[in-house]
C-alpha cells in the first residue's frame, strides 16, 4: 500500500511538471510574467512581471483515465531522438523560460539523472497532454483533471516532458503507452 502511494505520488508529480510546462507556454503566449521554473522534485512555478516578484502557483492534477493506472516505467525530459528511439533525461528536471523586452522567448531545461532509451513502435499508443489548454494561460485553482488527446511522435522535441509505460529490455524500454507534453513554446505571437 505504501509503495502504491509513492508510485501514484510520482506520477502526479510528473503530471504537475507537464501541466507546468503547458502553463509556462500559455503565460509566454499571452505575454505574461517570466521567468518561470518547474521542477520534478515538486512543482514550483514563479512568475514575475517587469522584474517584480509575481505569484507562486501550485497545481493539483488528477491523472487522465486514458493513461495506465500503474506506475510509469520512466518519466523525464526529451534529450534526443535517433531512428525509432527517444532518449529521456531523468532525475530532477528543471525548466526555465524567459521573455526579453523585444518579445523573444528563450527556454532551457536540464536533468540530473541518467538518459533512458525509449523505443517507439507502431503499436505504441501516444497521448498529448492538453490539460492547460482549458485555462487560457491562467493558472487553475484546486483540483484539475488531466486531459489527453491522441498524439504524434514527430511533435515530441526539445523541452517536451514524457511519461512512458512499457517493457524493460536491458537498458531500454519498449513503449506501450507514451504521454508527452509538447514544448512550452511551440509558436510565437
Amino acid at each position: 500500500m505504501k509503495k502504491r502511494i509513492l508510485i501514484i505520488g510520482g506520477i502526479v508529480v510528473l503530471v504537475l511538471v507537464l501541466a507546468g510546462a503547458a502553463f509556462v507556454g500559455g503565460q509566454l503566449l499571452n505575454g505574461q510574467g517570466l521567468p518561470v521554473q518547474a521542477s520534478a522534485g515538486g512543482l514550483q512555478m514563479m512568475t514575475s512581471q517587469g522584474g517584480k516578484p509575481g505569484q507562486q502557483v501550485k497545481i493539483d492534477i488528477q491523472p487522465a483515465k486514458e493513461l495506465p493506472q500503474t506506475p510509469a516505467d520512466t518519466k523525464g525530459l526529451f534529450d534526443h531522438r535517433q531512428d525509432n528511439s527517444i532518449f529521456v533525461g531523468t532525475g530532477n528536471v528543471k525548466m526555465m523560460a524567459q521573455k526579453d523586452q523585444s518579445g523573444n522567448v528563450t527556454t532551457s531545461a536540464t536533468h540530473d539523472g541518467p538518459v533512458i532509451e525509449v523505443v517507439v513502435t507502431p503499436q505504441t499508443i501516444l497521448y498529448r497532454d492538453v490539460t492547460m489548454n482549458q485555462f487560457n494561460g491562467q493558472p487553475p485553482n484546486g483540483k484539475t483533471q488531466q486531459v489527453v488527446e491522441p498524439g504524434v511522435a514527430d511533435e515530441i522535441g526539445q523541452n517536451s516532458m514524457l511519461t512512458v509505460w512499457g517493457k524493460k529490455t536491458g537498458d531500454r524500454i519498449i513503449s506501450d503507452v507514451l504521454a508527452y507534453s509538447p514544448p512550452p513554446v511551440m509558436i510565437k505571437r
